[in-house]
């Protein structure tokens, strides 16, 4: 092994192997088996292959929502986190290209006219969003007359609104879907009113660990996902990104 590739690999990997950050409330991207406690997902493969092509074992660090792990990026938790890449963030974070692509939506009472975003962004609607979840940062600067509402995690913001505490809840669609599927009188809006990109991210900071990310991900962009990636992403409705 050159100097050059030992400094990056000790960049990236500190200690001695690759500590990955995942979002538990994304489920179109990261499932915890309760059974058996393993990862699974497209998240959780890609830092698996991640690994693989760095000679070492990944082990992953759990967070409730986005915002978790933001919050962790100076504490020395993680040393790649699966996040979407918003201009707010850049300022923390270096992004890799995204990796697979998911929509933000809304989901609604059944009863309501509700049918796309702009009809909610109305004077007295109330919205609930994640906090620091990437549908809270467009919504943020987006809306202009709906009131935006924040909960720790997405699955309180939807039990916020079976209480009826407001009026739409945001969220990631695959998760809104499973949400109005298990719940009578709920709908999620047919329209998305983002494309969330899903890139693996590094501290700021940290500019040799951002070129490896980039370079990992670029690859497979280039020449295709493995089977596992591709089948986790079939069998959660994913979008892979393409070059």
């Amino acid at each position: 092994m050159t100097d050059d590739i030992a400094a990056s690999l000790n960049a990236l990997i500190p200690k001695g192997y690759l500590r990955a950050a995942v979002n538990l409330a994304n489920i179109a991207l990261v499932q915890l088996d309760p059974n058996t406690g393993a990862f699974e997902g497209v998240s959780p493969q890609l830092a698996r292959e991640f690994a693989e092509r760095l000679g070492c074992r990944v082990e992953f660090v759990a967070y409730p929502s986005a915002a978790s792990i933001l919050e962790r990026v100076d504490q020395d938790e993680w040393d790649i986190a699966f996040l979407a890449a918003d201009p707010a963030r850049e300022d923390r974070l270096l992004f890799s290209p995204a990796y697979a692509l998911i929509e933000g939506t809304l989901v609604v009472h059944e009863a309501t006219s509700y049918r796309t975003l702009q009809d909610l962004d109305a004077e007295g609607v109330e919205i609930c969003v994640t906090r620091n979840a990437a549908y809270d940062l467009y919504l943020s600067r987006r809306l202009v007359h709906a009131k935006i509402l924040h909960s720790p995690t997405p699955g309180e913001a939807l039990e916020m609104l079976v209480e009826g505490r407001h009026h739409a809840a945001a969220g990631v669609r695959q998760a809104l879907e499973r949400f109005a599927s298990a719940r009578k009188g709920f709908r999620v809006l047919v329209e998305s009113f983002l494309v969330i990109r899903q890139t693996i991210a590094v501290s700021g900071s940290n500019q040799t660990a951002g070129r490896l990310v980039r370079e990992f991900v670029e690859e497979a962009l280039q020449h295709g996902f493995s089977e596992n990636v591709v089948r986790d992403a079939q069998r959660n409705g994913v979008a892979l990104a393409k070059k």
